[in-house]
């Protein structure tokens, strides 16, 4: 069955693509790193997606498929990182006004979640950054990447539901309420650090984001 999606055509996002495909060992391989934010949803089986709703739906890049090839290329350079696979987010989209949203899926319970998530957090932005900096491209006119990243990057840890109805309350309530976002103690130490924001959904939060999402 095909799924309709949004695709994201800003300059932005369109130079980021630019800078993953020409970072590929075979160009053509960009094709498995774009994909729509329900396949990116995917557990690590691959059998369950965390966000399903085909209403909304929009396209991303999905960082960590391109790790794959960052290792492969790394060992046929036989260069720095050669044995190195960085773990990275499941998806990355950025909107008209270069605002960047990395957006980890968790099929599981928020506690286990907020454990396994700031290793992601520290690689991705790394990723991006060596990537940019490789090309001798710019993420924008900023040259400090870490007042680029307070400024513009926001973190998105999406659980299940489903998995999480003790927290879901406290998880949803404040979008629905205000459009403010949850954001575990834990994660709090990095808002306004590494990050622009850093906050939890569940799928029906993230229905809300894509909704509103600005191309």
């Amino acid at each position: 069955m095909v799924i309709l999606m949004k695709k994201i055509t800003n300059e932005y996002f369109k130079k980021f693509c630019d800078v993953i495909e020409r970072s590929l060992t075979d160009s053509s391989k960009i094709k498995d790193c774009l994909t729509d934010i329900i396949n990116a949803s995917k557990d690590d089986s691959g059998d369950e997606e965390v966000y399903k709703d085909k209403e909304y739906n929009i396209e991303v890049l999905k960082l960590d498929e391109y790790t794959k090839d960052f290792k492969e290329k790394r060992k046929l350079e036989n260069t720095d990182f050669s044995n190195h696979q960085p773990p990275a987010v499941d998806a990355v989209c950025v909107n008209k006004n270069n605002e960047w949203f990395l957006i980890e899926f968790k099929n599981q319970k928020l506690k286990e979640a907020i454990k396994d998530t700031p290793k992601k957090m520290h690689s991705s932005i790394w990723l991006i950054a060596y990537l940019y900096s490789k090309l001798s491209e710019n993420l924008s006119d900023e040259k400090d990447l870490l007042k680029f990243a307070r400024e513009n990057i926001t973190f998105i840890t999406v659980v299940s539901s489903e998995k999480n109805e003790d927290d879901e309350e406290a998880i949803g309530v404040k979008w629905e309420k205000d459009g403010s976002f949850y954001t575990p103690l834990k994660f709090k130490k990095y808002k306004g650090y590494y990050f622009k924001d850093i906050y939890v959904l569940t799928e029906k939060g993230l229905r809300f984001f894509v909704k509103s999402f600005e191309d």
